[in-house]
């Protein structure tokens, strides 16, 4: 069953005085059980994944308008538009905007919540992405922008960071594997002992992966 989810319900936080409104949803929760894996799309934006001791994957949205009155922000952000639904062994998430992704000053910033021992695919376009602490496999494909991921070291067997135009690094693996270059950069690591495997692909900007 697919379930589309508007993300209508906002709160004023803060209005800072260059005239920046700051809105969050409330967050949206998804059971999920143990031997499923988790998929968000994710367009433009900030996103960060956690990992989480609940049986639920929890999502968590902010928006912020640097341009614009507080209405027009509200307005903006009521567009977004969260599908939600289960295919298979996998929850789709997917967050898109109607009638179409325009920016016009509106940042957003979105938080995953996951099962720490579940597999997790992300799919963002631009942006930011801050991943850490998950022990499933992990999954990961940026068009543009960062991508940095700090995952256990005792659960991961294989690491693969690659870049189309950009620099990959793993560290924390016993030596540091870095390569920079304008096009190709690709770094590897398959000393570990355990069941995870990590997969980092950024289009254009910079992927690493940091063992701890």
């Amino acid at each position: 069953m697919r379930l589309a989810l508007t993300l209508a319900t906002l709160c004023v936080l803060t209005t800072a005085p260059a005239r920046a409104t700051v809105l969050e949803t409330e967050p949206r929760t998804f059971p999920v059980a143990a031997h499923q894996r988790v998929r968000l799309e994710f367009p433009v934006g900030e996103l960060k994944v956690i990992p989480s001791d609940e049986a639920h994957v929890r999502f968590d949205l902010r928006v912020r308008c640097s341009v614009g009155s507080e209405e027009r922000c509200e307005e903006m952000a009521n567009r977004l538009v969260l599908d939600s639904y289960d295919e298979g062994n996998t929850l789709h998430l997917k967050l898109h905007k109607y009638p179409k992704w325009s920016n016009h000053g509106m940042k957003v910033m979105g938080e995953l919540r996951v099962p720490r021992s579940l597999a997790v695919k992300i799919d963002m376009g631009v942006g930011e992405l801050n991943i850490e602490g998950i022990e499933g496999d992990l999954d990961v494909e940026l068009g543009v922008g960062e991508a940095a991921i700090r995952s256990p070291r005792k659960h991961a067997g294989h690491v693969s960071v690659e870049t189309g135009i950009g620099d990959a690094s793993i560290h924390g693996g016993g030596s540091d594997t870095e390569s920079h270059g304008f096009i190709g950069s690709h770094a590897t690591w398959s000393a570990g002992n355990g069941r995870s495997d990590v997969r980092v692909h950024v289009g254009v900007g910079e992927g690493s992966v940091r063992l701890e």
